[in-house]
Order: C-alpha cells, then structure tokens, then sequence
C-alpha cells in the first residue's frame, strides 16, 4: 500500500479507494460521517482476520442467507466469531416477559376471503395508466351505488383471470398477494369496498373484502422456544459486537499494526508501523545524529522546548518520537503516512510530522531596534524577513 492513499482507522491502514467504495453501503447525515462508519467497518474487518490468523483458524466458504457463497474472508470472520463469541441464555423469567408484554402478538395470521377487480393500462405509459386509474375510480362509484354488481363488473371488466369467478380471489393469509393489496384488505370490515384503487405493476386494484377470520394468540407453550431463540440471537448479536469493539480498542492503543488491502484482504508486511520503523532505523539510538535531519525550522521548535526544559535537543527530538509512537491518534498517523508516500525526503518529513503533533510550533520572537532616521523623531523596525532581529 506503499503507493496507495490511505487513512488510519482504529490503528489500521485503509485504502482511500477502498473506503470510497464501502462508504456507499454506510447511509449517514453527512460524508464525513458515512467515512467514519466505512472506516470503522473496513478496520473491523482487519482486526478480526488478524485474530483469526492469529489463531490459525481454517474454514470453507458456505451460502449466506441471500444463497450467495461467502468470500474466504467472510469464512474466516463467520467461524472466527462461532468459535470466540459466546452468549448466555435468557432466563425462563425473561421469556415468560417478553410474551406477557406482546398481549396482542404471537397470534397467527388472519384468514381472508376477498375479491377484485383489474383494470389494466392498455399501453406501458402514464396516459394509459392515469385513463386505467379514471376507469378503476368510475368502477368504484358504481359500486357504491350499487354493491350488488361486483361480480358482474368482474365477469365483464376485470383483465385478471379470476374475473371469470366474479372476482373471487378466494382465502388469502399473508404472502398470497403483494403487500400492497394485503394491507388495503386488512383494513376493511367484511362486505366493504377500498375507498381507492390500488395500483400494482399489473394495473389498479378495486378491491372488496368478503369475509375475515382472525387469528387466534397462541399458548406461551407454542412460542416459548421462538421467543428463547430471538433472545438468544439478540445477546449473541449484542455480545458480537462487543467483541470487536475490545479489538479495536486494542488495536488504537497501539501503533499502527495492520492493514487491509485494496482487494479487502489483510496486510501485515507492509504495514504504517513497520514503514514507519524502518524508516527512523538509528534514529532510536542515536537522536544526537537525527538533529541534522530535521529541517530548519523543526529545528527552532526543538530547541524551543529543550530550553524551556532545561535538557539536551537529542533528548526532546527522542521523547517525541516515542510520544507519537505510542500515543498518537488515527488522525496523526494518517497525516505520517500521507507524508511519507509522496515525499522526497522522508525522515525529515517524517521526522516534522511527529514534532509538530507534539509540541506547538514556536514561533520565533521578533526584536525590534529603533533608530533615528536622518536625526528625525520616528522610530522605524528592522529586522530578518523571518521575523527575528539583525
């Protein structure tokens, strides 16, 4: 990733490419937001192959839910997760809760009989469609004069098959229509009409409910095990997530130590800190030498601080460098590694980077002299164009 934009997300180098890509899958109030979250995703998805690595887990990829097969990563987290994430079962007390509170849930579904008519587009377009819908609203008002008729209209008007039975679309429960026509039954008393049509991709919809029966509330015996389960799911869910959130906790309490590739794969070789490392090479041992590294003006900063210390420059230019290495903040290691990937000096820049994250910069006193120009009484400045005196 050495040529590659990056940024630093809990302790882990993300490809700026391959942030972009998973911020689309983060809705948020903001992009810096949906950034933070697709960051935060790609990091923990490092975090967690690196523990897999780290415990030499194997796994073969399987169908997800959505009946596609899982990519090598997704096998590793899925088996990672079974094997290090455990939840404890909900209390007998816990479930009997849950379905003493839901006295109108756990019910099964109502029975419908009901009825339509289809009036269909005669044309894909929305002339067609607004005259089908002037149709379906002329139906509507004969009915209400006329309720009787329903079955004749069908017979005679409906585009669906079931018109030949006078509408009848026989007994419903949820899943036989489209949701759309379900909730418009739902809502209607036995013998009632839709105040409006409703449109489907197949035309409109005049729809009239003939009978309902509806669901009885099953005994606590009947769902005490799907209750347990759904409670189980939630504190496996919930203890999941807590789960990675140590990880990455663990992973920004320490420098920079893993990345994640452009194609989503985990990085250890080339990672920030090791990068970073080599780089210094004998900075560590020998600070005194790493001063003439530092450009001028880091140089001041220095020895600002080390005289207000009272202490050595070598001395001041090393505590900085172990401060930053052990304490710095995503946002700084991604200002170091923005740094080194362009620079033609990397120590040095490097070597700023880390200074300026650690002390102010200090800016220079400016001395002024006052002088009498040609005996007159106005006193004038002068100075270095950098601000200090001559």
């Amino acid at each position: 990733m050495a040529n590659t934009a990056t940024a630093i997300f809990h302790g882990v180098e993300v490809p700026e490419t391959l942030l972009a890509a998973e911020m689309q899958n983060h809705q948020a109030a903001s992009l810096s937001e949906a950034r933070v979250r697709a960051g935060r995703a790609l990091a923990a998805k490092a975090v967690l192959l690196d523990r897999a690595r780290q415990l030499g887990i194997a796994a073969q990829p399987e169908l997800n839910a959505d009946g596609l097969e899982e990519t090598d990563e997704e096998a590793l987290i899925r088996e990672l997760l079974s094997q290090e994430v455990e939840a404890e079962a909900p209390p007998a007390d816990a479930v009997r809760r849950i379905y003493d509170d839901q006295p109108n849930g756990f019910r099964t579904p109502p029975l419908l009989e009901a009825s339509h008519i289809l009036v269909a587009p005669d044309e894909r377009d929305d002339i067609a469609a607004t005259n089908a819908r002037a149709r379906a609203d002329e139906l509507l008002a004969v009915l209400a004069r006329q309720p009787d008729r329903f079955a004749g209209l069908a017979r005679t008007v409906s585009a669906c098959p079931s018109g030949s039975d006078g509408g009848t679309l026989g007994q419903l429960r949820p899943g036989d229509v489209l949701p759309s026509i379900w909730q418009a039954l739902l809502a209607l008393e036995p013998g009632e009409l839709a105040d409006e049509p409703v449109r489907t991709e197949h035309g409109w919809h005049v729809l009239k409910l003939d009978h309902r029966v509806d669901g009885r509330r099953l005994p606590f015996e009947h769902v005490a095990a799907h209750i347990e389960m759904q409670l189980e799911a939630r504190a496996w869910t919930l203890a999941a997530a807590r789960y990675v959130d140590a990880l990455l906790k663990r992973a920004s309490a320490t420098p920079p130590a893993l990345g994640i590739s452009a194609l989503g794969t985990l990085e250890t070789d080339q990672t920030p800190v090791t990068r970073v490392y080599a780089l210094l090479g004998d900075v560590f041992a020998n600070p005194q030498a790493a001063l003439f590294a530092l450009k001028p003006d880091v140089l001041k900063v220095i020895d600002a601080e080390a005289a207000s210390k009272k202490c050595a420059p070598a001395s001041v230019l090393s505590d900085a460098i172990n401060s930053f290495l052990t304490e710095a903040k995503d946002d700084a290691w991604t200002q170091v590694i923005s740094r080194l990937r362009d620079s033609t000096s990397p120590l040095a820049d490097c070597l700023e980077t880390m200074v300026r994250n650690q002390f102010p910069q200090v800016k220079a006193t400016r001395t002024l002299i006052l002088t009498r120009r040609g005996g007159g009484p106005d006193p004038v400045e002068k100075g270095q164009p950098d601000g200090t005196g001559l």
